[in-house]
């Protein structure tokens, strides 16, 4: 039974006051209304109608439906509008991302949003630690890595190359870089905003090896990390995106790249049981859509 178009059926029977008006309205035949009607009758259990060769008269309980199926039908109406006209979005949207891919990408994407949909609001916090979405009151997040959380929905938007980088000066004055373990010998420029700062990722012998590293300086910001890895502070691993205008134009060289390890998926995540709005799931798409074309313009 489609309840929705019984009730539909039902409220043209009242404003007609005829089944067979109703049904030339409805471009249907004068029984498939009439069955309608006993179908929703059957389904609420009540009686809405008297029926009479000559007239019909709601009962008590059919008036007491029928102010109800009005706000029904007026909420049904006001889904459809919502589901249609996209262009329309309004409602707060609160997003966190990783430091490393915010301060870069996200305000791309969610300016690129704005301009499309002025009237959402949108909250973005940047930080590298896990954040809980329910308990914190996030809608999305972006994370980067393998994910086992089952708990939440995924939608892949991207991948995320790591390269080990140092300026030519550094280069020229430490010793030789040829495989992962000569790093052990090297002042390392710490990214304390990952989850394992002191333990950089290589393919070594097929398998992904962790290798301990050591340094002067500590940072939990990419930008900090490039500016001193330029200075010829030491060796650093960055994003790509960070690195690629000073690869190109040489004032950073990469090492080891015979050995970097596989980029990491990069997901945009929400709560499986949060129902989503129009505006969330617009943004979500959004992202998905148009991430990976702004990271390789950036």
């Amino acid at each position: 039974m489609d309840i929705v178009k019984s009730i539909k059926i039902f409220q043209q029977v009242v404003e007609d006051q005829s089944f067979t008006r109703a049904a030339n309205h409805l471009n249907l035949v004068p029984s498939a209304v009439s069955r309608q009607v006993s179908e929703l009758e059957k389904w609420l259990g009540v009686r809405l109608i008297y029926r009479t060769t000559r007239s019909l008269h709601l009962t008590d309980n059919g008036r007491q439906y029928l102010d109800k199926m009005a706000d029904i039908s007026s909420q049904i109406e006001a889904l459809q509008v919502l589901k249609e006209d996209q262009s329309q979005l309004t409602g707060k949207v609160k997003i966190t991302a990783p430091m490393m891919i915010g301060n870069l990408i996200v305000p791309k994407l969610l300016l690129k949003f704005k301009a499309q949909h002025p009237d959402v609001n949108i909250a973005l916090t940047l930080m590298n630690r896990k954040v809980d979405l329910i308990e914190e009151g996030f809608d999305i997040a972006i994370r980067a890595g393998h994910l086992s959380d089952s708990s939440f929905y995924a939608r892949k938007i991207g991948e995320i190359a790591f390269k080990t980088v140092a300026s030519s000066d550094y280069l020229k004055k430490s010793p030789s870089l040829n495989e992962p373990k000569d790093i052990y010998q090297h002042n390392c420029i710490v990214n304390t905003g990952h989850a394992n700062p002191k333990r950089w990722s290589y393919k070594i012998d097929h398998q992904i090896k962790s290798i301990k590293v050591k340094g002067d300086i500590e940072t939990n910001e990419s930008a900090c990390i490039l500016s001193f890895a330029k200075a010829g502070l030491g060796l650093a691993m960055l994003p790509e995106l960070y690195v690629r205008e000073d690869l190109a134009n040489g004032n950073l060289l990469e090492v080891l790249n015979d050995f970097a390890a596989a980029p990491l998926p990069l997901n945009v995540i929400y709560p499986s049981n949060k129902l989503q709005s129009a505006t969330i799931s617009a943004l979500i798409d959004f992202l998905v859509s148009n991430f990976e074309n702004t990271a390789s313009n950036n």
